[in-house]
Parts: structure tokens; C-alpha cells; sequence
């Protein structure tokens, strides 16, 4: 499904490539418009308070709720075990096109806590280009799948995955571990986010 964007500023139909200004678009020109908005909950329980947003918050005013995964290698009892791990602790997703409606209903949920915004009234979309980004990595489970990549001297070469061509965005890499910690900035904040990376060659 086509989708759009739009921010304070400008609305961008990225659908057919026009722009309009000052809120004033025709309605055959933009359609859904669709944004991530961060919902700050208790951490370990991300899971559980998903689930309570599906059954209480009316589906009309969202798209999905989510928590965004990522996949590692794990070794326990001598074995290497793949394991899927909260990538933002103590933060959910929801992706919505009535922001306004869906904080009212946000509130009927005991378990809810804050969004994220400028301020502690109202809340904003996660910029649009790191949305952009990890909808380019995640899955249909909102899972980051682990990458395999190889090392030719001092260089990270991604050959499979989710990071293949956003090498530059790797900080650091755990070979012991099968992670990598990228760069990035999110919630106002540079943070580093792991995920798996299998480095299968050094050269």
C-alpha cells in the first residue's frame, strides 16, 4: 500500500510527488497519511502493554502498535541459539494517521505512561528519515534480521541483511557476541542500537 507523510511544516504527498503548503491539500491529492509516534512504557513490559493496547484502544485510530526487535546469536548450554530482543527498552510504536484521536484513546490504557513530543501535552512523529530507515530494516514482525558481513582490513563489508549499504552507520562490532552497535539518534538522543551481525571472514 502507497503511504504518505507530513510534518508541522509541510505536507508532502510522497504518493505522486506534489507538495502543499499550509495545510491546504485537495482531497483526491492526499490520502492516509501515516506517522510513527513513540509511547514511553515500562521497561519489560513492552510486550504486555502492546497487548493491552489491542484490546482496548479503538482500531480506528491506528494503523499498528509494535515493538520494534532485533535478532542475535546467542550462546547458552554450549549452543549458539537465535534470540529476538526489544531494541528500544521501555518504548512501543504506533503508526497513525489521527495523532490526536489515538492520545485520547492512549489514555484509557492504565499501563500508559507518556509520548514522546516536544512537550508533555501533545506529541510528534519520530523524524521521518529514521522511520524511513528502519522500515528499509525490519521485517513483516518489525524484527531486524541479523546481517553477514566480512572484514578486508580496517572495513565492515555487509554481503546479506538489513545493513547491507549502512556500514557507515556501525560504531562498533563484537565478533565474540555476533553484534553490532550502530549510531543513532533517537528521542533527542544519540544511542547506540545493537543489532546481529555475523562476521563470516576477515581478510
Amino acid at each position: 500500500m502507497n503511504r504518505c507523510y507530513v510534518t508541522f511544516i509541510q505536507m508532502v504527498d510522497i504518493c505522486n510527488g506534489q507538495s502543499v503548503r499550509d495545510g491546504r491539500v485537495a482531497e483526491h491529492t492526499l490520502r492516509r497519511v501515516y506517522m510513527w509516534y513513540a509511547v514511553q512504557v515500562e521497561t519489560g513490559r513492552e510486550e504486555t502493554v502492546r497487548e493491552y493496547f489491542h484490546r482496548l484502544v479503538d482500531r480506528s485510530v491506528y494503523n499498528e502498535i509494535f515493538v520494534i526487535r532485533f535478532n542475535r546469536m546467542k550462546k547458552f548450554y554450549g549452543k549458539w541459539h537465535k534470540e529476538s530482543s526489544v531494541m528500544f527498552p521501555g518504548y512501543i510504536f504506533i503508526d497513525t494517521d489521527t495523532p490526536e484521536p489515538a492520545y485520547e484513546e492512549l489514555k484509557k490504557v492504565p499501563v500508559f505512561t507518556s509520548l514522546l513530543g516536544r512537550d508533555k501535552q501533545y506529541f510528534v512523529p519520530i523524524e521521518r528519515s529514521k522511520e524511513e530507515l528502519f522500515r528499509s530494516m525490519l521485517d513483516d514482525n518489525h524484527e531486524i534480521a541479523i546481517s553477514t558481513g566480512l572484514i578486508e582490513g580496517d572495513k565492515v563489508i555487509i554481503t546479506d541483511g538489513p545493513l547491507a549499504g549502512k556500514e557507515a552507520m556501525i560504531k562498533k562490532i563484537n565478533r565474540h557476541k555476533r553484534i553490532a552497535i550502530l549510531n543513532v539518534t533517537m528521542f533527542g538522543e544519540s544511542v547506540g542500537v545493537t543489532v546481529g551481525l555475523e562476521i563470516v571472514e576477515k581478510r
